[in-house]
């Protein structure tokens, strides 16, 4: 009996420690990915400003959705802001400049066609977002749950 549970347990601690080195590699891919597209839009002179903003919103989030299991592909910049468990695995601090973000975006997506904007400065932004996203992940069992 003692054989059976010692048994048991080794097997469990190596399923978790699979678990954990598979989504830690999924996670530095997903990094990476998100980082070429946003390296891919920087060399994409002629785009339109709205264009790139809908485009690094587009990119911002579907890495949320993929990392963080989040709807936010899924939903408006309304509906994202004003959902209570938006981001709930992030830091308060990280949480409020993804919104920020997006809304930033938002703005840009419908402005007018002549409003100057910096390209470089979005997608700038952008890459200091996801990094920041990456730096303030909060361990929850929920996360772990949805990998």
């Amino acid at each position: 009996m003692l054989v059976v549970l010692f048994t048991i347990l080794i097997l469990l601690g190596a399923y978790v420690t699979y678990r954990k080195t598979k989504a830690t590699r999924l996670n530095a891919s997903l990094l990476d990915e998100t980082r070429q597209q946003l390296h891919e839009l920087r060399n994409e002179t002629d785009l339109a400003p709205h264009v790139v903003a809908t485009r690094i919103s587009l990119i911002i989030r579907q890495y949320l959705s993929t990392a963080f299991n989040d709807p936010a592909l899924f939903e408006t910049n309304e509906e994202f802001t004003l959902r209570e468990s938006a981001l709930d695995q992030l830091h308060p601090r990280s949480r409020q400049s993804v919104i920020n973000t997006l809304h930033s975006l938002s703005q840009i997506k419908y402005a007018p066609a002549n409003t100057p904007t910096d390209i470089n400065r979005l997608i700038d932004s952008a890459e200091s977002l996801i990094a920041n996203l990456e730096i303030n992940v909060c361990p929850t069992d929920t996360q772990s749950k949805n990998r």
